[in-house]
């Protein structure tokens, strides 16, 4: 059976698994029939034996070696790739580890194989796990001057450390917003009970001097010269009133006044709005965002110093994102760091004319003469310069 899978031979290998007492069988080194396929990179052999569920997949030797690794070896030769691309496409794991910690990746960018390291980057495989003497992927290629993985390696770690990066400011920036939240519910509760206590107190000095409680009446929702821009249903009782007295009593209700083009077709809706003033020609402003610097503050732990939070609010320190120092101060703490350019008007132009120039007279009233006329005249005359 094992002499069939290395030679390739299909039709030995299935006549072979009949007759054998066990497909799961091993040989003297620990490997399976499947192993053994892989690394002489017999594809259609290793297509029988997974056709046939002899043998799974992802079976370990005693080294810790799975399929996927033997077929990353120098045995296997120019099918080395196809063998691969079968195995992921049938459940091998991409990031599956030796017993000494090597990767498939790792034994890719050791053999060298482009195309093999670039599927596995594809379908996820980790670029910067360790081996147990701490090598990366990128570090054997650069051990074995694979320049080409090398450089692919790099720009697919750059890229994915990225990626992370970016996952990690959303995280952040959804942080802030919670507690954007959380700061104006606190404020909104703190001022409900400011207000309570305001009262129960003017409450209690009324009472005690014997005089009666006037309470601001709230203002009119309304300027009384639009009022007439809103529908009935919005307007004050007094003129609903005023308006139901217009009409005689005992008179059929009158219908409204048709705004319609087309006089045999009533409006589809009404077009009445509330008008609204400008106070301004400038576009409204979005209301500031709260400053977090009194409610929340950032520190860092004392075991393990990761960054982390406390608000007065709760009073537990909460976990942030894995970012700088300075990023995180800068995405909770907003307020203390404004923008460099709020507008364009504040860019000013700078002539080439109006920079300080060496050689020029510092003011008017000084000697327009340089210390190089004076090296370069043959006679010196006193007062002149």
């Amino acid at each position: 059976m094992f002499q069939a899978a290395t030679s390739g031979d299909s039709d030995w290998l299935r006549l072979s698994l009949k007759r054998a007492l066990s497909p799961t069988q091993l040989d003297k080194q620990g490997l399976t029939v499947l192993h053994v396929a892989g690394l002489h990179g017999q594809l259609a052999c290793m297509k029988l034996l997974l056709a046939s569920q002899a043998v799974g997949i992802n079976t370990s030797c005693p080294l810790g070696r799975r399929p996927i690794h033997m077929v990353l070896t120098a045995k296997s030769g120019p099918h080395s790739h196809a063998c691969l691309t079968y195995l992921l496409e049938h459940g091998a794991l991409p990031n599956v580890a030796t017993d000494t910690g090597l990767t498939p990746l790792h034994l890719a960018a050791t053999e060298g194989l482009w195309e093999c390291t670039k599927t596995l980057v594809q379908v996820g495989a980790d670029t910067g796990a360790r081996d147990n003497r701490g090598h990366t992927p990128l570090d054997l290629a650069r051990i074995w001057c694979h320049r080409r993985i090398a450089r692919f390696l790099k720009d697919s770690m750059w890229q994915n450390e990225k990626k992370r990066e970016m996952e990690r400011r959303k995280a952040l920036q959804n942080l802030q917003q919670d507690l954007f939240n959380m700061h104006r519910r606190a404020e909104s509760i703190e001022k409900v009970g400011r207000q309570k206590l305001m009262e129960e107190k003017v409450t209690a000095w009324a009472d005690k001097k014997g005089l009666p409680l006037l309470w601001a009446q709230p203002m009119a929702t309304c300027n009384q010269a639009h009022a007439h821009c809103l529908s009935p249903d919005q307007r004050p009782q007094s003129q609903r009133t005023k308006a139901c007295h217009r009409q005689r009593p005992g008179a059929p209700p009158r219908e409204a006044w048709n705004i319609s083009p087309n006089p045999s077709k009533p409006p589809p809706a009404s077009v009445s709005r509330p008008q609204g003033v400008r106070l301004s020609s400038q576009a409204e402003r979005s209301p500031p965002e709260p400053d977090l610097r009194r409610s929340v503050t950032l520190c860092r732990a004392r075991g393990d110093g990761r960054p982390q939070y406390t608000a007065k609010w709760d009073g537990s320190p909460q976990s942030v994102p894995n970012l700088p120092w300075d990023v995180l101060q800068r995405g909770l703490f907003s307020a203390a760091f404004p923008s460099r350019i709020a507008s364009p008007n504040h860019f000013q132009p700078n002539h080439v004319l109006d920079l300080p120039r060496l050689g020029c007279s510092p003011g008017p009233n000084t000697s327009p003469w340089t210390e190089v006329a004076m090296h370069l005249a043959e006679e010196l005359e006193p007062g002149h310069y």
